[in-house]
């Protein structure tokens, strides 16, 4: 008895852990299609935008705005989509494995029935009714007839097990071949997704060769840069208070940052092509500051926090594309722009080196890079001073 209550508890146990786990993946399944669909929606969104915007000059910077941020939305749609298909790709793992399970168990019993029917078709009646005769006593009848109602009812259970075991695979198998369909379409629409942003990427270098090529739309697109400054300025003094009414209650906030002069890790792989401070335009002569570092990578290349700290913004600003800040304690900031991918939250507690997302190219003139800064209260810093 208490080993039949122990079995009993023991798949109690494993029924709920799975049930349990079943219903967590459902429920990321749920946030992750979503999260698509928002994407999809807003993608549609910015092409509509784009659609009926006119081709005139004074409205070059808002095309290439919003082929940047739609540039930006479809790799996170992509990105998405990969997701998805991976985890669909679990999903039909899981179905088949199960489906191999489910055969197997139903050829199990389809062989022993079979032998069960082999067995009767072989003997039959002929053999009960000699051994019913050749029984020695009344007890050893009932006995057979026991033994025989007892075969009778295991030959019936194992025939409907054989029925609800087709049924159970018949149903796995539907599921699978939904399953398949659905990451067909997710494939497919990746694809698609894919062949829209090379297109929008080309449209994007076209009108940025326009800019360039333009004295007074390069201005304009300097202007987008000094509005996203202030913007960062922003936020960064908005967090700054916060912590400056702490110290005014005589709470100081903790932090290593100091210590990392000049010998900082590199938010990412590259070399820096626009160095902090003043520069003059070879062209158009125009002079313009640079708050931070130019960092030429790679597209895609990881993005790392320089320090730990808490990711206290993240934003999109014209200019500077998909953008992270994070508060390193005691008046310190770091600031990471022209990210393709973002991979952290608002709040997030994260460790010097942890990647925080993937090096883009919307906002930039000059491709993929990361801009780069660093802020003391609302003091922008020479990051090349810092840097390792």
């Amino acid at each position: 008895m208490f080993k039949k209550i122990t079995l009993f508890l023991i798949l109690t146990a494993i029924v709920f852990s799975l049930l349990q786990e079943q219903g967590t993946t459902q429920t990321r399944s749920y946030d992750n299609r979503n999260n698509l669909n928002r994407l999809r929606q807003e993608i549609d969104d910015y092409r509509q935008k784009i659609k009926t915007e006119q081709k005139k000059e004074d409205q070059i910077l808002d095309n290439l705005a919003k082929l940047d941020r739609e540039i930006d939305i479809t790799h996170e749609l992509i990105i998405a989509l990969k997701k998805e298909e991976k985890q669909k790709l679990k999903v039909v793992g899981k179905i088949g494995k199960a489906l191999k399970t489910k055969q197997d168990e139903l050829k199990r019993l389809q062989e022993i029935y079979k032998k069960r029917m082999i067995m009767f078709y072989k003997y039959g009646r002929i053999k009960d009714i000699e051994l019913l005769l050749s029984s020695k006593s009344f007890n050893q009848t009932l006995t057979w007839f026991k033994y025989l109602r007892l075969l009778s009812e295991n030959d019936r259970r194992n025939y409907h097990n054989i029925l609800k075991k087709k049924q159970k695979i018949e149903t796995q198998k539907n599921n699978f071949k939904k399953e398949l369909i659905a990451k067909r379409k997710i494939i497919d629409e990746k694809t698609v997704e894919s062949k829209r942003l090379k297109i929008s990427s080309e449209k994007r270098n076209e009108l940025l060769t326009t800019v360039q090529q333009n004295k007074q739309i390069y201005l304009q697109k300097l202007q987008q840069y000094q509005a996203s400054a202030k913007e960062i300025q922003r936020l960064i003094v908005a967090e700054e208070q916060k912590r400056l009414k702490l110290e005014d209650r005589g709470i100081f906030e903790a932090t290593d940052f100091p210590k990392l002069k000049g010998r900082m890790i590199w938010p990412t792989d590259g070399h820096i092509i626009n160095h902090f401070g003043k520069h003059k335009h070879p062209k158009w002569k125009t002079v313009t500051e640079n708050i931070g570092v130019d960092i030429k990578t790679e597209f895609g290349q990881e993005v790392r926090s320089v320090a730990k700290g808490i990711v206290t913004a993240i934003t999109w600003q014209r200019g500077r594309g998909n953008i992270v800040i994070v508060n390193h304690m005691g008046g310190y900031f770091s600031v990471y722009t022209h990210l393709s991918q973002i991979l952290v939250q608002i709040d997030d507690k994260i460790d010097m080196g942890q990647a925080i997302g993937n090096v883009g190219d919307t906002g930039s003139l000059q491709g993929a890079m990361l801009h780069f800064e660093i802020w003391k209260s609302n003091q922008v810093l020479n990051p090349e001073k810092w840097l390792i």
